[in-house]
């Protein structure tokens, strides 16, 4: 009698685990998919076309900090939100929408690429590559901070 109760304990067992890994593969599948798609995008953006660029950083991101070799600053709620050819930023609440002004020209560092105006429009920055859910834009100044955002 102990064997078939374990036969049966176990069977159901089985029949949980099955149907628990199907109902979380059915659920959310879409959003899964467009989610794994942006945290494996692994990618240099100075060499990318803009409508490549301009897709790949649309949408909201968090500034976190500013580098260089010799500074570190980091920001506490900052946003930039990027659409296209416009952008908003927005510290303590305060929405401050630009232009981006994209154009192609030389960074300062040996290579052409799609600069913008996002931090200053007296220096330009363009965007320098995207790991997983992080966004590196390289400043073209003296200073040459390169910022990192995450995606929020």
């Amino acid at each position: 009698m102990n064997s078939v109760k374990s036969i049966f304990i176990v069977a159901a067992l089985g029949l949980c685990l099955i149907g628990t890994s199907s109902c979380k593969g059915k659920s959310g599948q879409k959003d899964s998919k467009e989610s794994e798609t942006r945290t494996t995008v692994q990618t240099t953006l100075f060499d990318k076309s803009l409508p490549e660029i301009k897709e790949l950083v649309e949408g909201k991101w968090e500034l976190v900090s500013g580098q260089n070799t010799t500074q570190l600053c980091e920001f506490e709620n900052t946003f930039i939100q990027f659409n296209g050819d416009k952008y908003v930023w927005t510290e303590e609440g305060k929405d401050e929408p630009g232009d981006l002004n994209w154009r192609k020209a030389d960074t300062g560092a040996g290579y052409e690429a799609y600069l913008m105006d996002v931090f200053l429009e007296t220096s330009p920055s363009y965007p320098l590559a995207i790991k997983g859910d992080t966004l590196f834009i390289q400043d073209c100044t003296e200073t040459a901070y390169k910022y990192t955002l995450v995606r929020r």
